[in-house]
């Protein structure tokens, strides 16, 4: 499975709402769209989300870690009284996403500046 580059087609894309955004910043796909948004009400747990979003919880818990590596999903972990642990997820705040998606933009604008700057009549195509 190759990953999908979030700039293609960023010069004609339009954003209507922010899953559109979270898509082209992130390289989301629609679970992980959906997981992300079941987060934003509130903390939950693996099978509260695949609950929630009637899906399996192997596949929650795949999506959560892509987010959690990602920087859009945060994992308490809890311990059981009589032993062992379970993870509950919550949502990057906000601001933060907002920031990563702004410090992206403004990485791929100076690097596509200083292409076409330096290199853009020196490439041969």
């Amino acid at each position: 499975m190759s990953a999908r580059n979030p700039m293609v087609g960023l010069f004609n894309k339009s954003f209507n709402k922010p899953s559109d955004l979270l898509c082209c910043a992130f390289g989301l796909r629609n679970s992980e769209i959906d997981v992300y948004f079941s987060l934003i009400s509130g903390p939950k747990t693996v099978e509260q989300i695949a609950e929630l979003i009637e899906k399996d919880r192997s596949t929650v818990q795949r999506v959560l870690n892509r987010l959690h590596s990602k920087g859009l999903a945060k994992r308490d972990t809890h311990t059981i009284e009589r032993g062992g642990y379970f993870y509950e997820y919550s949502a990057e705040k906000s601001e933060i996403v907002r920031d990563q998606i702004l410090n992206q933009l403004e990485e791929w604008y100076q690097a596509t500046k200083s292409f076409l700057k330096e290199s853009w009549s020196q490439t041969s195509q």
